[in-house]
């Protein structure tokens, strides 16, 4: 068919790749032939929970190897962040934002094959520099108590409570760290870091100690018996804007509501047998003072039924009213005064 074997295609092809490989000069750039497979680097994957297992968003969290660069990150919403494209192993995890009381180490496990490798590259960084922590005073708002401050500053609630610097607000609280007063103030001491060691190609999970909070809410009948398995809705609101999906359940053996619940909630709404008889009952977190002052009389008194009007520590006609009201209610002297006996049945009842 292709008498002259030059003009066959086959020849024609061969003199054209001939003539392309003689047109290139000498050390000129060639392409590489691909690889099929793309080299795949270490992952290290964190999880940060609260003490009620629920994963929690927006925690700081600092990767760092021995030349003592540093990868940052912060988880999702889901409690979990992971750091990509390292090489096999051991780094320092540390979680910056929080004293070193406040997380801890929960377990450490090998990721799935499918999950312990990326083809990410990290990019690492110059660690900044090293802020010199200090002690501070805060200024107690009204609504506010230990266990919201610990979170802003990062701390366990505890142990702001039992720094040696708030021994005199303590006594003064009777202990109370959740019940304070309005411009009490709170020493805030130095922030304390602390760093795990880390493999490449696992995930550690972390909880952060004192969060959740636990709410706790006892109703009761008119003559002062708990309300038993009585359904209710739970809303809440917080002073963050943070979405908190609604909660359906039922009072306890002795008529409380627990459940658990950001520091940063301000306000939660209960709603006793929702339907076409339902009870609705709202409450500011935070907001009863301490016992030692009338406000915190008037706010028991208020929430048990006997009316004392606005909260305004004055110990005018209609707080001595409900004062005398509840003596007589646990036969005691009726005084409508403040004394030793009447706190303690008020305690007593109130639980706080």
């Amino acid at each position: 068919m292709y008498p002259n074997k030059n003009n066959s295609p086959l020849a024609t092809a061969e003199k054209a790749a001939n003539s392309y490989s003689d047109s290139q000069p000498v050390g000129a750039a060639t392409m590489p032939c691909p690889n099929d497979a793309q080299e795949l680097k270490e992952v290290i994957r964190v999880k940060v929970v609260g003490e009620d297992g629920v994963g929690l968003g927006g925690i700081a969290l600092q990767l760092s190897r021995a030349d003592k660069k540093i990868l940052t990150g912060k988880t999702a919403p889901d409690g979990v962040y992971a750091f990509k494209g390292l090489d096999a192993g051991n780094y320092q995890l540390s979680l910056p934002e929080l004293d070193k009381d406040a997380w801890k180490e929960l377990t450490t496990e090998s990721l799935p094959a499918d999950e312990a490798k990326s083809s990410s590259v990290a990019s690492w960084q110059s660690a900044p520099a090293q802020n010199i922590e200090e002690e501070k005073i805060h200024i107690i708002k009204q609504g506010e108590c230990v266990g919201k401050i610990a979170e802003v500053y990062g701390f366990f609630p505890k142990t702001i409570w039992e720094y040696g610097k708030n021994a005199e607000l303590k006594k003064l609280r009777h202990d109370e760290m959740y019940i304070l007063f309005e411009k009490d103030e709170v020493v805030i001491p130095a922030k304390r870091e602390k760093a795990r060691t880390v493999a490449a190609g696992v995930q550690l999970t972390v909880q952060r100690q004192g969060v959740p909070e636990y709410l706790h809410i006892r109703f009761l009948n008119y003559d002062e018996t708990p309300r038993i398995e009585v359904p209710y809705l739970l809303s809440l609101k917080t002073d963050k804007g943070i979405l908190v999906a609604d909660a359906f359940s039922k009072t306890d053996d002795k008529g409380f509501v627990n459940q658990p619940i950001p520091p940063s909630a301000v306000n939660v709404t209960i709603i006793l047998n929702p339907g076409p008889w339902s009870e609705v009952h709202e409450f500011n977190l935070g907001y009863i003072n301490p016992i030692d002052n009338v406000s915190g009389w008037q706010a028991r008194l208020n929430n048990l039924g006997y009316d004392c009007g606005a909260e305004d520590n004055k110990l005018g006609p209609k707080t001595q009213a409900a004062i005398r009201a509840f003596q007589r209610t646990k036969k005691l002297k009726e005084t409508g005064d403040r004394n030793k006996a009447t706190e303690t049945a008020l305690l007593a009842i109130a639980l706080s």
